[in-house]
């Protein structure tokens, strides 16, 4: 019938709402980080097996660099940022995926870094801080979702 709103297919109940938006990290990022694991266990590795009286020692610290620079790379690196109607989330290897509302955000403020794109800390009314680093694509939108404190528009 010409004119006549069209009917939803899959049931009466209310419209669901839109799915979230996914942002991904940037790709230069993830090949920066990861190879820099990568190098730096390498790297360890190498100085273990040369021997030597200083290899451990300097292959402790290789190790240390290693595992830390792994554990950012599967924490933030691998994870995807969503926004939805209700909040943002950070889900990953290493992340739950615990949603936080847009109107739980207490405070939040946006640091700059020496090297790199910054990132945000964000203050949950009855939770531990949040630090996010930006490094996602169109990270912007998050910050302007605290703002506005819903899913953003502009």
């Amino acid at each position: 019938m010409p004119g006549a709103a069209p009917e939803r297919v899959g049931g009466s109940g209310p419209p669901e709402s839109i799915p979230p938006l996914v942002l991904r990290c940037r790709t230069p990022y993830i090949l920066i980080v990861g190879g820099a694991a990568a190098a730096l266990l390498a790297l360890a590795t190498g100085c273990l097996a040369a021997g030597g009286p200083e290899g451990p020692v300097y292959a402790a610290v290789l190790f240390a660099g290693g595992a830390i620079t792994t554990h950012f790379f599967l924490r933030y690196c691998l994870a995807a940022l969503e926004l939805s109607d209700r909040g943002f989330r950070l889900r990953g290897p290493l992340h739950a995926g615990v949603e936080v509302g847009w109107r739980d955000v207490r405070a939040w403020r946006r640091r700059g870094a020496p090297l790199g794109p910054g990132f945000l800390r964000i203050e949950p009314h009855e939770r531990p801080r949040i630090t996010i680093p930006l490094l996602y694509e169109d990270a912007h939108l998050l910050e302007l979702g605290l703002t506005q404190e819903r899913f953003p528009v502009w």
